[in-house]
């Protein structure tokens, strides 16, 4: 995830007790049962976590890995803090303004509705994918899941407890989902529909969001920063169901949904190198060696070259504007790489669009001691 979620939640907020709590709960679910969901993955070469366990079902280090389920959760809460519209479908563009974002029209133009999909798998729900966008950097979809068997289920997320208000998955009640689900005689189902980390798109973290539409129909949104820049790609999701018997993971439901999707976006590159020739911030812990930005139809995509000077891996980069304001980040996601010392380390952040200047900031900020460091002012290199 995104540690730039962590400025948000600690600078400006603090992390909610909640989130912490939740954290702490789901830190010992893993420890329990660290093959329990294959979407639980490490990077091994970047070292990057994406939720907890690695493609070997080892578990990571604690202190890495709860920073990664603290922004996860940070990253939902952030999408449930927004009261759902009444409408029954949003979209893509719906997705992105629940959490403030906004979907530039000419990205909305790209979408792709209903593609023709082949689903595998043998489960109680059905997945359908409803919407779909890319550009060179990023994927989204938009996915219905549906009970085969109308009337029996109460679907919820797979990162939910029964404990939870039903009001978080988008049903006006306050009763928790444990009793919304017993007063209505409905057996509870934990769902999960995002992408295949194994496919060829070389995507590593994605972030999610969704909405019960009904009792037994939710629908999922996932959104994730890709590697692979091919103009037709093939979308690999997964979804999952358990239900409350389940034991273990062969006891989960999976479903694989593929679909083709072109990208059409046009984009264009620029690099931004320190205007002093040294770049130095973080109090001389780090390097800035320059910055490259990709705009496309959908945002801005940026990766900041840097080499960390001292050790010290609670350092999050930034970029910003030269009046001190801070690009505002969009729900796609990014990375970081565990940064050695003295050897150049990657930060990969998603922004909205924005017009972009001659001069640029990079923003140090070290989200253990809440401390901003001084910008270091970039120029557009020739």
């Amino acid at each position: 995830m995104d540690d730039k979620l962590f400025d948000v939640f600690s600078e400006e907020t603090e992390v909610p007790e909640c989130v912490r709590r939740r954290v702490d709960e789901t830190l010992e679910m893993i420890e329990n049962s660290a093959e329990s969901d294959r979407g639980y993955q490490k990077e091994e070469k970047t070292g990057k976590v994406i939720n907890g366990t690695d493609r070997m079902g080892k578990i990571g280090t604690r202190k890495n890995w709860k920073r990664s389920l603290i922004l996860t959760f940070a990253a939902v809460m952030a999408f449930g803090a927004t009261v759902f519209a009444a409408e029954k479908y949003i979209g893509i563009s719906g997705f992105f303004q629940e959490v403030g974002n906004k979907l530039p029209e000419e990205a909305k133009g790209m979408i792709e509705k209903d593609p023709v999909q082949q689903e595998d798998g043998d489960s109680i729900l059905t997945y359908t994918v409803k919407e779909a966008l890319c550009d060179k950097n990023s994927v989204q979809v938009v996915m219905e899941v549906t009970a085969k068997e109308r009337g029996k289920y109460l679907l919820a997320g797979q990162d939910t407890m029964n404990e939870d208000p039903v009001r978080n998955l988008g049903i006006e009640s306050d009763k928790t989902i444990g009793e919304y689900a017993a007063e209505k005689g409905l057996i509870i189902v934990k769902v999960g529909a995002s992408f295949d980390f194994d496919s060829d798109l070389g995507i590593e973290t994605a972030v999610g969001d969704y909405r019960n539409l009904e009792d037994d129909v939710v629908d999922f949104y996932s959104s994730a920063v890709k590697t692979n820049e091919s103009k037709n790609l093939t979308v690999s999701c997964i979804g999952t169901a358990t239900l409350p018997d389940a034991k273990c993971v062969d006891d989960v439901m999976r479903t694989n949904i593929t679909f083709q999707l072109e990208d059409k976006s046009q984009g264009k590159s620029m690099t931004y190198v320190p205007v002093d020739g040294e770049g130095i911030t973080a109090a001389g812990k780090v390097k800035i060696l320059s910055a490259d930005i990709e705009e496309t139809e959908v945002g801005d995509y940026v990766t900041i070259h840097c080499i960390f000077l001292e050790e010290c891996d609670s350092i999050s980069l930034d970029v910003m504007d030269l009046n001190g304001n801070l690009w505002q980040l969009s729900d796609l996601g990014g990375g970081s790489e565990v940064a050695e010392v003295g050897k150049e380390a990657t930060f990969q952040r998603s922004y909205q669009k924005t017009d972009l200047a001659d001069e640029i900031g990079i923003r140090g900020y070290d989200y253990e001691t809440n401390t901003t460091y001084e910008p270091v002012k970039m120029k557009l290199k020739k």
